[in-house]
């Protein structure tokens, strides 16, 4: 019997790889990163995590692709190896897989192919009902001389943002420059969702994991606040509209996010319009929403910070999901 082995699969548009799992320390959305001079042309830049800089290579870039334009949804997976930290920018974070090396298949090799990112790819597999290219997660996280080397054209990360979101990467580096484990005092770890253009805070130790809306199906009988179940790799989701319950405008979202969470025994997914971050909030940062607050979005607030030049409101979860009003009679 052949023995398995982890790997962390990722989506780079569309696109899908594997990295060996055991070289992953973490991943994190994507922060604001400092360009670096000298540097190969498929180093973004850095960041500062906990103390320690951390050079990134763009995915693309290092495969030889035209540079596209980041956003708030992509992620940086963190490798750990013999020389130090590596981070990469991906797409998304998909899940981590047991694949035994039967299931592995070596790369195909093209003759008289010299390509230097070919280099990076150490097998191909099936993960589902897709092809996984599997990359030498080693190779990749080292920095080697660049033969093609040019200077980078431009000296400013991600120069096609709005005001906003360059205010949610630099927010993203900050909490990262401050995330020491010895650090003294509490803190709090929020996902950030949007919904009807606010932001609101849900303790990440409740969040299993987020994805996107996929054709619910109406379940009758139920109140309005339910907008019917989905699949979830076979397991059955009911969806839950925070909208309602928060007195929002009605712009219920078809095509929007999923917070998966477990209330009891019961999967949950909360519908939103947005994921955009996961902070780290100073429990002293956390003030009393005022009154007002409360009266238009209900008593199930724990508080508010600021957040992107904006306020973000923190929701008690339980409190919301186990509303009288919210339970279902069963008997019609």
């Amino acid at each position: 019997m052949s023995l398995s082995h982890p790997w962390l699969i990722i989506d780079l548009d569309d696109m899908r790889f594997g990295l060996d799992a055991m070289l992953v320390r973490e991943s994190l959305w994507l922060p604001e990163l400092t360009p670096v001079e000298e540097a190969p042309l498929y180093i973004a830049g850095m960041f500062s995590l906990r103390d320690q800089l951390i050079p990134v290579t763009d995915l693309n870039l290092r495969f030889g692709h035209p540079a596209r334009p980041y956003s708030l949804n992509d992620q940086v997976v963190v490798l750990e190896y013999s020389q130090g930290l590596m981070g990469l920018v991906v797409s998304e974070v998909v899940e981590v897989v047991e694949l035994s090396a039967e299931a592995i298949q070596a790369a195909p090799s093209f003759d008289g192919e010299t390509h230097r990112p070919a280099h990076l790819i150490t097998g191909e597999t099936r993960v589902g009902d897709g092809i996984v290219t599997l990359l030498d997660t080693v190779q990749l996280a080292t920095l080697q001389e660049d033969l093609t080397y040019q200077e980078h054209p431009v000296r400013r990360f991600c120069p096609e943002a709005t005001a906003e979101q360059h205010a949610v990467f630099r927010a993203r580096a900050k909490a990262l420059r401050e995330r020491i484990a010895e650090e003294e005092g509490a803190h709090l770890a929020l996902a950030v969702i949007e919904m009807g253009g606010e932001y609101f805070g849900i303790e990440l130790e409740a969040v299993q994991e987020f994805c996107e809306i996929s054709h619910p199906c109406p379940i009758p009988c139920c109140p309005p606040h339910v907008l019917g179940s989905m699949s979830l790799r076979g397991n059955l989701l009911t969806l839950i509209d925070l909208h309602a319950a928060l007195n929002l405008r009605n712009t219920t979202p078809t095509n929007g996010k999923v917070v998966v969470t477990r209330f009891g025994e019961e999967l949950l997914g909360l519908a939103v319009d947005e994921v955009h971050d996961v902070v780290y909030l100073r429990m002293q940062e956390l003030q009393a929403a005022p009154a007002t607050l409360c009266e238009q979005r209900g008593v199930e607030i724990k508080g508010a910070a600021p957040y992107a030049g904006k306020m973000l409101v923190v929701l008690d979860l339980t409190a919301l999901l186990t509303r009288e009003e919210w339970i279902v009679n069963e008997s019609v």
